[in-house]
């Protein structure tokens, strides 16, 4: 219970960063037991077992942060979309109203000129 409160008040990228140390551990452990000409068949066993533990609770953790943050990164890029679509929107609205008044004042210089004449 202790361990729940304490990784709630960390980040998940420090959660992240723990179990993935842990996992590195298991494995270097695991190497170790594998090389050690003394250990048995049952140790090796062990720790390629608990390494197995590990990098499934460490991929557990990653798709739990991912499944956690996702809502929040849909509402970013969404709101990201919006403001570059409105943007967007603003600068071609300004664009055509550029082009009205250049054709209006395209058509005022032609009457200028034919009313000159």
């Amino acid at each position: 219970m202790k361990d729940l409160i304490e990784q709630e008040k960390q980040s998940d990228c420090d959660i992240l960063f723990d179990k993935f140390e842990g996992t590195i551990g298991d494995l270097g452990n695991c190497v170790d037991t594998l090389l050690d000409e003394k250990k048995t068949k049952m140790n090796v066993v062990g720790s390629l077992f608990s390494f197995g533990v590990s990098l499934t609770k460490f991929t557990f953790n990653v798709l739990g942060c991912a499944v956690k943050n996702t809502p929040k990164a849909i509402v970013t890029v969404a709101a990201v979309k919006r403001e570059i679509v409105q943007e967007i929107e603003s600068e071609y609205r300004e664009y055509q109203k550029e082009l009205k008044e250049d054709a209006l004042n395209e058509k005022i210089k032609l009457l200028q000129h034919k009313v000159q004449k």
